[in-house]
């Protein structure tokens, strides 16, 4: 196995993506040659992971099950797609396999943030065939073994992980919206014990109306902070019920009030279909790495031979 050096850093990973068939059968028209319901949502986004060593490079796995462009319409393609790595690149050499339908390729590019690179599966409509061997039980299970490697950095990165679990009563949720639009919901704020005075907490707009269109739902992140210049976040954020899943990487200065992600319509929040709300009850998970920058200094000791 490599090992990392003075100028280099090497992340071995061995990550397991699992997706339900009848949640990519949502996406499209079966009855339409698989035509996608929505271009809005083309894909399903797996789980978000973290490098363990190289600080605040998040990864994870999305499949569009129709393609991700006019070009690729009838086929299905998987992307491993990387935040976090805007003022670096990331080499990274991987292979992405389906065991139940020995299929496996070989990967090996360079990315920036928010960078991804697919590749086909099979034709949609094999895809989804009762007889593939993509899924087993009603899910298909996607491996991606390889090794990141990323310069290192020149200055020190001190980074803290950050995560957050938020359940919102959709009682709440409605007595915020009675009140007011463009109204606030706010989660517990946590302390941060590796930075000193740096917290942070969840905000939640039930029904964000921006130039009279359509009202949506968004939630952000907020950090409050004294004695540093910047913080970077890297982070995803997950209703895991409706398959929502999204992420982002943000620098927050002392002005900043916040970074949002819109989450959907006020409308499909409160649809029993869409499952954003279950029992009564919406579930966020919030994960994510914070950085702050740290001076290098070395001392270099000259001892003169007698």
């Amino acid at each position: 196995m490599e090992l990392s050096s003075f100028n280099e850093i090497i992340c071995p990973f061995n990550t397991e993506w699992k997706f339900h068939k009848a949640d990519l059968m949502d996406l499209v028209d079966k009855e339409n040659d698989f035509a996608l319901r929505n271009f809005d949502t083309e894909c399903l986004n797996g789980k978000s992971y973290y490098a363990y060593n190289i600080p605040g490079l998040q990864y994870y796995l999305a499949i569009y099950p129709n393609g991700d462009d006019e070009e690729d319409r009838g086929e299905t393609w998987a992307f491993l797609i990387f935040y976090g790595s805007n003022e670096r690149r990331i080499s990274a050499e991987y292979t992405i396999s389906v065991k139940s339908a020995n299929f496996s390729k070989n990967v090996n590019r360079f990315f920036g943030d928010d960078d991804g690179w697919g590749s086909i599966l099979c034709k949609t409509d094999e895809f989804f065939d009762s007889k593939s061997k993509y899924f087993v039980n009603g899910e298909i299970i996607i491996n991606v073994k390889g090794i990141l490697k990323a310069k290192r950095p020149s200055t020190s990165i001190i980074s803290a992980p950050i995560s957050l679990q938020w359940k919102i009563k959709e009682y709440d949720l409605k007595v915020e919206m009675e009140e007011s639009d463009n109204g606030y919901l706010y989660s517990e704020t946590v302390v941060v014990s590796s930075f000193p005075e740096v917290s942070y907490y969840l905000s939640f707009t039930p029904n964000r109306i921006k130039g009279g269109n359509q009202s949506m739902t968004e939630v952000s992140l907020h950090i409050e902070f004294e004695n540093e210049e910047k913080i970077e976040a890297v982070y995803d954020i997950c209703i895991d019920s409706a398959n929502y899943r999204e992420s982002d990487h943000e620098i927050f200065e002392s002005e900043t009030a916040g970074w949002g992600l819109v989450v959907c319509s006020t409308n499909d929040l409160f649809d029993p279909l869409k499952r954003f709300i279950v029992n009564g009850v919406l579930t966020i998970d919030f994960n994510g790495i914070l950085m702050v920058k740290r001076d290098q200094f070395f001392t270099l000791n000259v001892f003169k031979s007698p």
